[in-house]
């Protein structure tokens, strides 16, 4: 017996994005520890805590898309390495704010120089404006991907 109806993979968005991702993640991540010791999402959170300093382990989830337990690991490994500090806030003292030390601002520098080289391998491949088409695109996906998840949750989960 066959299934009535297969995805085409190779025009399938969700599994084009996914296999994309896990290839880079992957790549990426053996290169990270060969080089820095790091994985990937030690070098996501280090690179978003380059650009929003002193968040919370919440919005690092938000904005990264990571489940608590992987974002609270990492958190864990560089502040024990000494490339962040964590510090209770000051208006809500069960918070804690996340930010670079100075040893985690030059490992930042470091890593941003083989990601931005990786980077641009990988979208040679590419004119500049499919380039630019393909950032727009991602950037609308990124936007309206919360109010996508939260309805099909509403419409198949919490009926």
């Amino acid at each position: 017996m066959k299934p009535k109806s297969t995805l085409e993979l190779n025009r399938y968005l969700p599994a084009l994005i996914n296999f994309f991702s896990n290839k880079m993640s992957n790549a990426s991540s053996q290169l990270y520890a060969h080089l820095f010791n790091m994985g990937a999402t030690d070098w996501r959170v280090i690179s978003l805590l380059a650009v929003e300093s002193n968040i919370p382990a919440s919005r690092i989830c938000q904005v990264i898309g990571l489940d608590k337990s992987a974002v609270s690991r990492s958190l864990s490994k560089l502040n024990r390495d000494g490339f962040i500090e964590i510090e209770v806030d000051k208006k809500d003292t069960r918070a804690r704010k996340n930010a670079l030390t100075e040893a985690g601002i030059r490992l930042h520098d470091e890593m941003y120089i083989v990601a931005l080289e990786r980077e641009q391998e990988i979208l040679n491949v590419l004119s500049v404006e499919d380039q630019e088409h393909l950032i727009r695109i991602m950037n609308a996906l990124n936007t309206e991907i919360t109010d996508i998840n939260d309805f099909f949750t509403e419409k198949y989960i919490t009926k």
